[in-house]
């Protein structure tokens, strides 16, 4: 299986501001939830499942993520109810439980704790940043304590409007 982490990501290095909220430009969250569903399947944290659950607010942007497998990474017990989400303690789990639904393709796409244990894990064997164009100052950085390095082979540049630019890495072992 192919996993591929992605991250939107402010121009300082962030992927949040500091009250935790990924407060980017308008249409980076279109973009960032096209990608995924074409996909089919997102593995999230739990503060971005957290964020997508029962605020009426959160109600149009939630809509905007519909891939057919969505998995919460989470050590702690989460009642996913009727929500469509599967838990996963491990990022192993969460790679299995994609495996026996016959994905290729996993994408990790949410959270510090979950970018984190994925490169410590040596999971990821690619890195998909749509880099906007903010500078939050201080906020939740992309892997939120330190990882062993990483060699990236950049792969390719695509712009997304006239101020945003994704850049697509290969994770070398």
């Amino acid at each position: 299986m192919n996993t591929t982490l992605f991250l939107s990501v402010s121009i300082d290095g962030l992927i949040a501001d500091q009250q935790g909220i990924p407060a980017f430009p308008d249409g980076a969250w279109e973009d960032w939830c096209a990608l995924v569903n074409d996909t089919g399947n997102v593995i999230a944290g739990r503060t971005s499942f957290e964020q997508l659950q029962g605020d009426p607010m959160n109600d149009q942007t939630a809509s905007a993520l519909h891939p057919q497998h969505k998995i919460v990474l989470s050590t702690r017990d989460i009642d996913v109810g009727d929500s469509g989400w599967q838990h996963a303690r491990s990022p192993a789990q969460a790679l299995s439980m994609l495996e026996e639904a016959g994905v290729n393709e996993a994408i990790v796409g949410g959270g510090r704790a979950v970018a984190h244990a994925f490169m410590q894990a040596q999971l990821i064997d690619q890195i998909v940043i749509d880099l906007q164009p903010v500078a939050f100052g201080s906020g939740t950085p992309v892997f939120g304590d330190t990882i062993e390095m990483a060699s990236l082979k950049l792969l390719n540049t695509t712009p997304l409007n006239e101020d945003a630019l994704r850049l697509r890495y290969q994770v070398l072992r």
